[in-house]
């Protein structure tokens, strides 16, 4: 191990024994950011992914998406990837995050696509969705239909666009073959369907807890605050601001509501809204990272491609401020 990783490791050792006291010491603030964490899983995501979740195990396991896919041979066109990507990404854009990241492992496990395939299309895939966008975000954290519209259409667009870029990206690919088209072999049952969505939401509320109690502890301890002062003394951007962009990197509902709070002018706060929600926090890619484990997405990639995303969405979006 490297004297830079060494020091890393010990850094990071004596955070985490850092937050531990903190939870032991201060219970109330930790018993408060975990209920939080818990009703917005509870009263936003459970009802907006679980159906999803479950529906689309089904479709993938019955392979009849497989028969449906084979008409959208502009997705082969567009993103040189197997038409059942049009599958992966209207049900990403509909569902938002992680189902994206769900549905491409699920595609990836029976055999419907490589691993080359799962990489290019997970870089078009990986969305939040409609419910999120509009109405917690637009509607109900900016209080502007129109605003929520504008980001969810650069989202999308950007979306694309991050597709185009990555379209020629090669992987080396597994030994695993393809299934057998002309033959259906559903391996479905109910059951297991059922279990393995509530295992996957059980997933996502448990790392949605985690990071609000994990934001919560790094402010009660003045990590945030110092790193935000430190770049807004550099950069000259308010504080405030700053430290609500970075609590979005960790989790991205929870800077939302904080940047949305701070009154800043619509352009801005839209702007920066999309940003955080495109980028969708290290929370949100620690549960797409969950599911694509199946077939070993580095970590590094899924970042990178993650920011690219970004940037056109934040481009699309600056566009579509200035135009309406």
């Amino acid at each position: 191990m490297s004297r830079v990783l060494k020091k890393a490791y010990w850094l990071l050792s004596g955070l985490i024994i850092l937050i531990i006291i903190a939870l032991a010491l201060t219970p109330d603030i930790y018993i408060n950011a975990c209920f939080q964490g818990i009703l917005i899983w509870a009263t936003v995501v459970l009802p907006s992914i679980f159906p999803f979740l479950f529906f689309t195990k089904i479709l993938t396991d019955l392979h009849i998406i497989n028969i449906i896919a084979e008409r959208f041979t502009i997705f082969t066109k567009l993103f040189r990837t197997p038409p059942i990507s049009a599958y992966a990404f209207l049900t990403s854009i509909l569902s938002g995050y992680p189902v994206g990241a769900k549905i491409v492992s699920d595609l990836y496990e029976n055999g419907s696509i490589n691993k080359e395939d799962a990489f290019k299309i997970t870089t078009f895939t990986s969305n939040s969705g409609p419910m999120f966008i509009l109405g917690s975000v637009g509607i109900g954290m900016l209080l502007s239909r129109k605003l929520g519209l504008i980001m969810l259409f650069s989202h999308i667009i950007g979306a694309v666009l991050n597709g185009l870029l990555y379209r020629n990206h090669k992987e080396k690919i597994n030994s695993f073959n393809y299934v057998n088209k002309n033959i259906y072999k559903s391996s479905f049952q109910l059951a297991q369907t059922m279990w393995n969505s509530i295992s996957s939401i059980l997933i996502v509320g448990g790392y949605i807890c985690i990071f609000f109690v994990l934001i919560e502890m790094l402010n009660y301890l003045n990590v945030f605050p110092i790193i935000s002062l430190f770049f807004s003394s550099v950069t000259n951007l308010d504080n405030t601001v700053l430290l609500g962009i970075l609590n979005g990197i960790v989790e991205m509902t929870h800077g939302c509501i904080d940047i949305a709070k701070l009154g800043l002018e619509q352009f801005w706060s839209t702007i920066i809204c999309c940003g955080l929600i495109t980028f969708g926090g290290i929370a949100t890619m620690l549960q797409a990272i969950t599911f694509l484990q199946k077939f070993q997405m580095r970590f590094g990639f899924f970042i990178k491609q993650k920011i690219t995303h970004t940037f056109f969405s934040v481009l699309i979006c600056t566009m579509f401020l200035l135009i309406f």
